[in-house]
């Protein structure tokens, strides 16, 4: 984890440093009286630019699965109980879960890859509940063909366990939705982790917060992120960002 100091280090020497250099260069010119203003703000462009992505890594890298000390107990429990089969599955799906996060670095990735990687946090969540946990998942065709922020789904799935279903007693319940509806992609995640207590976006914690301020930074279109209770008294996290279609594979 990069800390606050090291990255405003790495800010100033990527970016600040160049830019300072362009205005000295320009001041020292021989024979230039005046800095060629379209040359700084062309520099200003692509300050802006750059601590804008610098920003935005710094909030990617905050988020982190939260369970992993829960998964490496439900494998010790597995073991003990002779159950090598199912613990090697877990650990193929943490395994998978845990390569992904190294490798997506990209600002936006395929709804296929987010959806390959949640699903294996959920696999690995089914072991730990077994028949207690339902887990349902629908994307329209349209949808899949989208680009979405990496961990944008897997955020809200982890949300959902960390701040409902984890601590429910009894059966859990959680599904997974997103459409397109026009320029617009719907995402939903809804559970039943809350049953009877009102739910707000501040209980969301630092992963919508980190959502909301990624989105902002990636889209010049208006987002939405919300958390409140449907009709059936679920739990229902919701993002809606514009339509990016990915190449055709």
């Amino acid at each position: 984890m990069i800390t606050e100091e090291w990255f405003r280090i790495l800010i100033f020497v990527s970016v600040l440093l160049p830019l300072t250099s362009l205005i000295m260069l320009s001041l020292l010119s021989v024979g230039e009286k005046e800095i060629d203003y379209l040359q700084l703000e062309n520099a200003r462009v692509r300050l802006e630019k750059e601590l804008q992505q610098s920003k935005y890594m710094q909030l990617h890298q905050q988020i982190q699965p939260h369970f992993l000390f829960n998964t490496l107990n439900a494998f010790i429990s597995l073991a003990r109980l002779g159950k090598n089969e199912e613990m090697v599955k877990g650990m193929e799906h943490l395994s998978l879960f845990l390569r992904y996060s190294y490798q997506s670095k990209e600002a936006l990735i395929p709804v296929k890859e987010e959806l390959a990687y949640t699903k294996n946090y959920l696999a690995i969540q089914k072991l730990r509940f077994g028949r207690k946990l339902t887990a349902l998942v629908r994307v329209d065709k349209e949808a899949e063909r989208a680009l979405i922020p990496p961990y944008t789904l897997q955020t809200l799935v982890e949300n959902a366990f960390k701040h409902g279903l984890e601590k429910k007693i009894g059966e859990k319940y959680i599904e997974i939705t997103l459409s397109r509806e026009g320029n617009w992609l719907y995402l939903r995640v809804c559970d039943n982790g809350n049953e009877g207590q009102a739910v707000s976006v501040e209980k969301g914690g630092i992963g919508l917060d980190n959502l909301r301020k990624r989105f902002n930074l990636l889209f010049d279109m208006p987002t939405r992120i919300s958390l409140q209770k449907n009709k059936r008294d679920l739990t229902e996290a919701l993002i809606v960002w514009p339509y990016v279609p990915g190449e055709e594979r």
